[in-house]
């Protein structure tokens, strides 16, 4: 696929009327400005490790705010008061996930954080684009898929437990990745069924439930890679052992033979 073909993609959304492409500027907006608000959190926990230590509150926090966001009405008078919820919501939610990512950035793996955003970012956006595009017969089917693909991942999950192995794992990790993908086509095609009915759409629970897409989409990419890193430094750890084997049992026969030699003169 070529720059051209990416670009033409993004410009089929112009078909959406105008009233429907405000709310969802509205949605992505709410959504870009949740993930800095986690950024925050993340680089709050760094800079005061004490908060660390308060990981049961701060996981009864944000299911504490997820069940509000969404009791409270979803009126104009309340939006206000929803959208410091999310964003309350998100800052706790990059506290929660930094102990999982700080032990990847202080090691010589770094880069697969910045990799794992990058990738996260880019299928969040492609697939986002893809359902906007897409004909309804199309999407149903991904939703289908979402469903098979979501059960798969509950057996699989269930299977490594009791017969745990690095390929189960691998393999799980992929589908749940498929899954995240294919949660992102869900939750778009209901936004645009809703606003193409000439329904006013919800910022706030929309942009709540993009959040979580990204986020889980990032941590199951962050955990492959890290992953597969650790595969390929053992497999390489694992040659130059092998190596050095051999070099020294090629060696050996070279010194006896030296010894011998020089005991004969």
């Amino acid at each position: 696929m070529d720059i051209s073909s990416v670009f033409k993609a993004f410009s089929q959304t112009a078909h959406l009327k105008p009233q429907v492409q405000r709310q969802l500027s509205a949605i992505y907006l709410t959504l870009l400005s949740t993930l800095g608000t986690c950024l925050f959190g993340y680089y709050l926990a760094y800079s005061f490790p004490f908060l660390r230590d308060y990981f049961i509150p701060l996981v009864i926090g944000v299911m504490a705010m997820t069940i509000a966001i969404f009791f409270i009405p979803a009126t104009l008078g309340n939006l206000s008061k929803r959208r410091v919820l999310l964003w309350t919501n998100g800052l706790a939610m990059g506290m929660l996930i930094q102990p999982a990512i700080l032990p990847i950035m202080y090691s010589r793996d770094a880069d697969l954080v910045y990799m794992a955003v990058g990738l996260a970012a880019a299928l969040f956006a492609s697939f986002s684009v893809a359902t906007m595009v897409s004909s309804r017969s199309q999407t149903i089917y991904a939703i289908g898929s979402a469903s098979m693909a979501l059960s798969g991942l509950l057996w699989l999950g269930l299977l490594s437990w009791f017969y745990p192995s690095l390929a189960l794992f691998s393999i799980n990790l992929m589908v749940g990745i498929a899954v995240s993908c294919l949660y992102v086509v869900v939750h778009t095609h209901e936004v645009l069924e809703l606003a193409q009915r000439g329904e006013r759409l919800d910022p706030v629970t929309h942009a709540m439930l993009f959040f979580s897409d990204f986020v889980s989409l990032f941590l199951r990419l962050l955990r492959l890679l890290s992953t597969d890193r650790r595969r390929q430094e053992a497999n390489e750890r694992e040659g130059r052992r092998g190596g050095s084997k051999y070099e020294r049992r090629q060696f050996r026969p070279t010194e006896s033979a030296f010894r011998t030699c020089k005991s004969e003169l």
